[in-house]
């Protein structure tokens, strides 16, 4: 361990089982990798340093990439550019895309994917393709090791887990091919405001026929409605020029301007959605 303050104190883990003796010995520790979600908000020329750190930066287990006929893994501590070096061709176009908009260069090369989506913050940019994807994530506490559904750890009854010391080690997403992938990010580039926001469509197509949907869209809040995506199942593509102001209709239905934290984000949310509808046709 190296002092840095008579306050602060770092803690190197080179092994996965010293890890989780030091999760289990020291209160309050607080796991960092890249530290860019940590520093994020630090404007003054002194950095503040919790009082105990947990360097994962050591740990090689965290730091492996690879891909199966079933599904890609990625270490934790894998930095999204290291992702990105990977080439859209290898890994998920979506999860491709959502890292390039993710703030710049020399963040990404030291954020790393599982501080990304640690915090289960719906403005985090891989956050809509983990869930969309099925991604699951292995948590590891100083007792126990289990795999989570993405979208149980983002869940509100998981709250108090999260809140518990753990650290993400590997996510695990399967390996599946979609016939079409759009994601955009909404608002400053390389900036998370009030205007920020994601969204994320994925279709299926399996002779003509439209066999799955996904439709997301994340601000403040997620937006997600089985519904829709159920609405458009089993249709002949291409669709015609007509179904679209129909569907579009169902969608004002469903989607409720009240769902969005402004009307700016529902307004992206319906041309989206209508441009995608388009493609279709």
């Amino acid at each position: 361990m190296t002092e840095l303050t008579k306050n602060s104190i770092v803690y190197r883990a080179r092994y996965m089982q010293e890890m989780q003796t030091i999760l289990k010995n020291i209160s309050n520790i607080k796991p960092i990798a890249g530290a860019t979600g940590f520093l994020n908000h630090q404007t003054d020329e002194m950095i503040y340093l919790p009082e105990s750190i947990l360097d994962l930066n050591f740990l090689p287990e965290l730091k492996v990439i690879s891909k199966t006929e079933r599904y890609f893994e990625f270490g934790a501590a894998v930095t999204l550019n290291e992702i990105l070096d990977l080439g859209k061709k290898n890994i998920p176009p979506s999860l491709y895309y959502s890292i390039e908009k993710i703030a710049n260069n020399a963040i990404r090369s030291l954020a790393t994917i599982g501080g990304n989506i640690a915090t289960a913050n719906p403005l985090s940019g891989t956050f809509l393709p983990m869930l969309a994807l099925d991604a699951k994530l292995e948590i590891r506490t100083a007792e126990n090791i289990e795999w989570v559904p993405f979208a149980r750890y983002i869940d509100k009854s998981y709250a108090e887990k999260r809140e518990e010391k753990f650290i993400i080690s590997r996510i695990r997403i399967p390996n599946e091919t979609w016939t079409k992938s759009f994601y955009t990010r909404i608002g400053t580039p390389g900036y998370i405001g009030s205007d920020t926001a994601s969204f994320l469509f994925l279709i299926l197509i399996q002779k003509n026929i439209l066999s799955d949907m996904r439709l997301f869209f994340a601000s403040d809040e997620l937006i997600r409605n089985k519904e829709f995506d159920n609405l458009l199942l089993g249709r002949t593509l291409p669709l015609s020029q007509s179904e679209v102001p129909v569907i579009m209709q169902k969608a004002k239905q469903i989607f409720t301007p009240e769902q969005f934290s402004s009307e700016f984000h529902n307004s992206c949310f319906y041309n989206l959605l209508e441009d995608n509808l388009y493609n279709l046709t």
